[in-house]
């Protein structure tokens, strides 16, 4: 993973950051990578932030998977025979509101 810059937008290993671009660079290291457990992101926002606002941070994002599931539960498959699995790409911007 290579530093932001505006300087060099055309950087590819600088400005996306999906794993599957990123482990091509020549410099790409797994143990640094770019992937963090909610956990390790945790820990970091709260050293960077504080505990109240990383708390509030995850009530927020909770908040975002609940009403968005409950806004499509209409039409979500309820079949005893399979299941569905969710992902959510959440954006922080300088305050950590989630996007």
């Amino acid at each position: 993973s290579t530093r932001f810059s505006l300087s060099t937008i055309n950087d590819k290993y600088m400005h996306l950051t999906n794993v599957s671009v990123q482990k091509t660079a020549p410099d790409y290291n797994p143990e640094k990578g770019c992937k963090w457990q909610m956990q390790q992101l945790r820990r970091y926002l709260t050293a960077k932030h504080g505990r109240e606002v990383v708390e509030t941070l995850f009530k927020e994002m909770d908040n975002i998977f609940v009403r968005s599931l409950q806004s499509v539960h209409k039409v979500i498959i309820n079949d005893k025979h399979c299941f569905e699995l969710y992902g959510y790409d959440i954006l922080l911007d300088q305050n950590l509101k989630p996007w």
